[in-house]
């Protein structure tokens, strides 16, 4: 059921800015069979929407740093008293019936968010420790389970557990070459287990495959790039929120800014980024992190792969006191 603002909830809340007002409590209360879109109205944008409503006697705005923000509402008006409740729409079951997607539907489960599996790859160093045990993988890459157990068995197969305290390890040639520094190599005779488990994974170097709901994608060297949402000051107190590095996720830009126009009811725009081949900018005017992020991770991306930088010089909201 979609979220309802009320008498009884509406207090707490206010003031509320107006893209919350529009993608929080508009968009989803949209009658049964219909779709809310502010550009396809005869406001064409939500402020001017808002002011009407404001002339009409239904609320009050006020502007808070640049910002839109509905400042109270007229639960008195006769508008208000007279309304009556009509069925909302439930666009999951709806879209389902047509044999189409919703928002949510469209973008997938948590079973389906995009992962990211972390690989490693042996050193030259390190790889006579590995050939010594037999261990080879059909790629060449080991996963973090697979290292451990390959420097367990080394460890267990040349008996190298101190007897006389099995956190301990007796250090070899293979582990001194591998995983000691030059400094260390004259001065150890044994090292903690943790730590030399801790050592082998550091000298091992770290590939990322990014596994999409279509399917994996190459092996790449080192961590996936993020999806970088930046929020910065435009024109005085305007302020524009982007995002970029949506390509190797598989999220199209004009798609996203489609969406961004929808639910922020905000105008958007495409833009290549310079010196990057085949890259994409999604901008939006209007400061929508939240509401950004939020987008992203229905797009399947999870809040790990996603960096967030606000440097609008929006002050923080006040947290309200019970």
């Amino acid at each position: 059921m979609a979220t309802v603002l009320d008498s009884a909830h509406a207090t707490e809340l206010l003031p509320i800015n107006a893209s919350t007002i529009y993608s929080t409590y508009l968009v989803p209360n949209a009658p049964r069979g219909q779709e809310l879109d502010i550009k396809k109205s005869t406001h064409k944008k939500l402020a001017k929407f808002l002011k009407a409503a404001e002339k009409h006697g239904l609320l009050k705005l006020k502007d808070i740093r640049g910002e839109l923000h509905v400042k109270s509402f007229n639960w008195a008006h006769k508008d208000m008293a007279e309304f009556t409740p009509y069925a909302v729409g439930s666009a999951k079951k709806e879209r389902h019936a047509d044999g189409e997607a919703d928002a949510l539907g469209q973008h997938g489960s948590e079973l389906d968010m995009i992962r990211v599996i972390e690989l490693l790859k042996p050193s030259n160093a390190l790889a006579p420790l590995f050939s010594d045990v037999g261990a080879q993988t059909d790629t060449g890459y080991f996963t973090r389970q697979q290292a451990r157990t390959v420097l367990e068995d080394y460890i267990k197969g040349r008996q190298l557990v101190d007897a006389q305290n099995p956190r301990m390890v007796k250090l070899d040639h293979r582990l001194c070459d591998g995983l000691l520094t030059k400094e260390e190599y004259s001065k150890l005779s044994s090292y903690p287990r943790d730590k030399l488990q801790a050592r082998l994974q550091e000298r091992m170097t770290l590939y990322t495959q990014v596994v999409l709901p279509g399917g994996p994608t190459a092996v790449k060297i080192g961590n996936p790039p993020c999806a970088e949402v930046v929020c910065e000051k435009k024109m005085g107190t305007k302020a524009v929120t982007r995002v970029s590095g949506l390509e190797p996720y598989g999220i199209d830009p004009s798609a996203l800014a489609k969406e961004l126009r929808t639910v922020c009811a905000s105008s958007t725009t495409v833009d290549p980024i310079l010196g990057k081949k085949g890259a994409q900018m999604v901008s939006v005017q209007g400061h929508h992190i939240a509401v950004l992020t939020k987008l992203l991770e229905q797009h399947r991306l999870p809040e790990r792969l996603i960096s967030i930088a606000d440097k609008s010089g929006r002050a923080k909201a006040k947290t309200k006191k019970p």
